[in-house]
């Protein structure tokens, strides 16, 4: 159980947060100090020895493979470190030698669905139910036998979202359909699990919830995926079985993921991850979704007390398990609204016709208290 202190014992890490309301998490989180020291820690080391340290951070990257891997509940041979969600898709796209069928949602964040057009795969949008939200049983609708993949994030990121993806994933299993999950809102705010969830592929940027700035992104991927022929898929030097052989004339891919690395690890990035997603290990991810619930729910009473419209409230229907840290309050004028208060170092995001506010673990009750008083007062 995690005091008010500890709290603000795991916010010191944060030192960011001091000099403003920084409500946009999901946007671009804050930084630990233990993820940069990470990342810097790598530079110094290549200042000091050039590159004689090559083997010692290839070790430590596979350190933190098997780190993350544990963290969503895979095999390490399925965990490959890219720079960003983006690139993720883009390579499980144009993997597959025939085009697919793939089913996503309408309001999808552009990165998990366009790949798939671009490498030819039929997309078809579906809506969400009125109040926002997406069940297995509204899903199962638009499945029929041509459908290959579902593509979902786990929360979305304009109203917040958070899909029940484990029941959701046990339907794609029972139907054939490969399961692809964007968990860039919920990775370290929320347990996610491969294989308990029946997730195909999981990918996930760092610089939002898991709090380890830019250039930084996880695609991990199981058996049944990384058996599927390549295709056009794209290629390196480390996607062969054998990359030290350096073999220019021919192709066979090493059976695990880091086929999708292609050339050299990212190693401040991956060190930087690491250490990142281990301050959220140490604490404990069902404390930190407790914590982001009891202070979503305050902030979300407060707006309703106050008069304001939360734009997606799926809570009476469906409960705790249906919100996340980010909250979108209906209003007209969002984009000129969140500029203002920004000029009162309120940060914020206009998104979907809204100002949307971001909470994580690292926020406390009274900038939540300052942000309702900044917005009440002058709108």
């Amino acid at each position: 159980m995690q005091t008010e202190q500890d709290w603000l014992n795991f916010r010191a890490q944060f030192p960011s947060l001091n000099n403003r309301v920084y409500l946009n998490t999901a946007g671009g989180g804050a930084v630990s100090k233990r993820a940069a020291a990470a990342g810097i820690r790598y530079y110094k080391e290549a200042v000091s020895h050039a590159d004689t340290y090559w083997d010692v951070w290839l070790a430590h990257s596979d350190e933190v493979r098997q780190q993350i891997a544990g963290f969503i509940g895979t095999d390490a041979d399925g965990v490959a470190f890219i720079q960003n969600t983006s690139l993720g898709f883009n390579l499980l796209a144009r993997q597959f030698d025939r085009p697919l069928n793939v089913l996503a949602l309408d309001r999808e964040f552009p990165s998990c669905t366009t790949p798939w057009l671009a490498a030819g795969h039929q997309v078809e949008f579906f809506p969400a139910l009125p109040d926002g939200s997406v069940s297995a049983e509204h899903l199962d609708k638009y499945i029929d036998s041509t459908t290959d993949v579902l593509v979902l994030s786990s929360v979305q990121f304009a109203d917040g979202y958070r899909a029940d993806i484990g029941t959701i994933g046990g339907l794609c299993r029972s139907r054939g359909i490969l399961f692809i999950v964007d968990a860039t809102q919920s990775i370290c705010a929320f347990d996610i699990k491969m294989e308990r969830d029946h997730i195909d592929g999981l990918i996930f940027s760092g610089y939002k919830w898991a709090t380890a700035g830019y250039g930084n992104a996880v695609l991990a991927v199981n058996e049944s995926v990384r058996d599927r022929k390549h295709g056009s898929g794209l290629v390196g030097w480390r996607s062969a079985r054998e990359p030290y052989l350096l073999e220019n004339n021919r192709i066979e891919l090493t059976a695990s993921a880091v086929r999708y690395e292609m050339g050299h690890p990212p190693f401040p990035s991956i060190f930087t991850l690491g250490e990142a997603i281990e301050l959220f290990q140490e604490v404990g991810v069902p404390l930190v979704s407790a914590r982001i619930l009891e202070l979503s729910k305050r902030l979300r009473n407060r707006l309703i007390a106050d008069g304001w419209k939360i734009a997606s409230d799926t809570e009476a229907q469906h409960g705790d398990s249906s919100i996340s840290g980010i909250t979108l309050i209906e209003t007209d004028d969002a984009a000129a609204i969140a500029a203002r208060l920004k000029e009162k170092n309120v940060w914020t995001s206009a998104r979907a016709g809204g100002i949307r506010v971001s909470v994580h673990a690292y926020n406390t009750e009274s900038e939540l208290d300052s942000f309702c008083e900044a917005l009440g007062q002058n709108f």
